[in-house]
This record gives C-alpha cells, sequence and structure tokens, in this order.
C-alpha cells in the first residue's frame, strides 16, 4: 500500500461519513461489484464480527435482528438491497460501516450514553476526521511534555 493510499484508507476509516469514505467502504463490502449490497454479503462480514466477539466471549444479535436495524438506519429505496445512493443518503453510514467492519468502532456505538450525540450548541460539530486529527495532535503534545520532563 502506498503512502496516498494508506492516507485515503486512514481519512475512510476515521470519517465514514464523508462521501468519499462512503464510496470507499461500499467498494469494500460489495464483493461481486454489481454496485448493490445484498443480504448475503452483509452477513458475509457481520460473520466474521461474530466470530470476534465469541472469541471475546460478547452477546451478539443474531443476523436477522441486525438486519431489521439496519435496514431500519439506512432505508433503502429498494427492499432487500442497498445501494451507494441509499448510503449518501443516510445520517449515520459510519454505524452501518462499523457495524460489518470495524467491531472496536461498532462495540463502542452499542455502548454509548444514548444522551452524547446531543450537540453541543457552542459551535459546529467537528467532523469524525476532524476529532480525530484533534486527538492525535493531543497525543503528540502530551508526548512531547513527558519527554521534555523526563529529560530534566
Amino acid at each position: 500500500m502506498s503512502y496516498y493510499d494508506f492516507v485515503w484508507f486512514l481519512i475512510s476509516e476515521e470519517d465514514k461519513r464523508n462521501l468519499t469514505s462512503i464510496e470507499y467502504w461500499f467498494r469494500v463490502l460489495d464483493l461481486d461489484g454489481d454496485g448493490v449490497l445484498s443480504m448475503y454479503e452483509l452477513e458475509y462480514f457481520y460473520n466474521e464480527q461474530i466470530e470476534q466477539m465469541r472469541e471475546r466471549q460478547i452477546e451478539y444479535m443474531p443476523f436477522t435482528d441486525l438486519l431489521c436495524q439496519i435496514l431500519d438506519l439506512v432505508k433503502p429505496t429498494e427492499s432487500g438491497k442497498i445501494h451507494l445512493k441509499d448510503l449518501k443518503m443516510c445520517k449515520m453510514t459510519n454505524v452501518f460501516f462499523d457495524t460489518f467492519i470495524n467491531l472496536e468502532k461498532y462495540l463502542e456505538y452499542e455502548q454509548r450514553d444514548p444522551f452524547s450525540n446531543i450537540r453541543d450548541l457552542d459551535g459546529p460539530e467537528l467532523s469524525d476526521w476532524e476529532k480525530y486529527a484533534a486527538d492525535e495532535y493531543e497525543n503528540l503534545v502530551s508526548e512531547d511534555v513527558n519527554a521534555d520532563n523526563q529529560d530534566l
């Protein structure tokens, strides 16, 4: 993977609401490349998540129950098929993709405080990428300060 590809992967992983990220992850999940996410494809990826949850002894939701939630979340225009345009119109694509490809973020979402998504009215909401970049910057500053304190 080139540096350029890695940067796009990182942005796509950290901000799954970005249109470029939605297209990236859609292509990953669309195993047969037909431009439609079938329930078979979604089950294929969810089975990988189930396997990881079993290994960690985490209780998981059966695919049929999950599917009802996912279809309610995305509201696809065609029954039983999710198109790219459906995901671009969905406000919670990050939850959709994390359900199938990022167990840590999926579990974090499932275990969140239900009132945590109420926006702070003091300013505009930061994108997931901006939050990630700010957190990483804080980590770097903290490491720098700690290194300086050890040098004393």
